[in-house]
């Protein structure tokens, strides 16, 4: 990718956004963590004037370094790197207004 936000091979407009996540559900007797990263990179297809845009989005999956449970075993193991991904095609299309109303 170019400064300008260009592949340098095919000269397409890109767009990539990150996302961590840490959400918790408190539950009667227990607590459940889950932590989460989010990487999606946007590209414009050529000739849609910016109208159509397909992606791509990856989620990995990461154990939470939780000494008292049997996951925080598992998340040292690991050495806190994700345990699973989870891959997404994306495709956008602008819904254009009907001229003819």
């Amino acid at each position: 990718k170019t400064e300008n936000g260009r592949d340098l091979n095919t000269n397409e407009a890109i767009f990539c956004s990150s996302e961590r996540a840490r959400s918790v559900l408190l539950i009667p007797g227990d607590v459940v963590v889950s932590d989460t990263e989010t990487i999606t990179e946007y590209r414009v297809v050529d000739g849609s004037g910016g109208n159509h845009v397909k992606g791509l989005s990856r989620i990995a999956v990461y154990l939470t370094p939780n000494p008292n449970s049997r996951e925080g075993l598992l998340w040292q193991d690991v050495g806190g790197k994700a345990v699973a991904f989870f891959d997404y095609d994306i495709d956008l299309r602008r819904k254009l207004e009907d001229s003819r109303a």
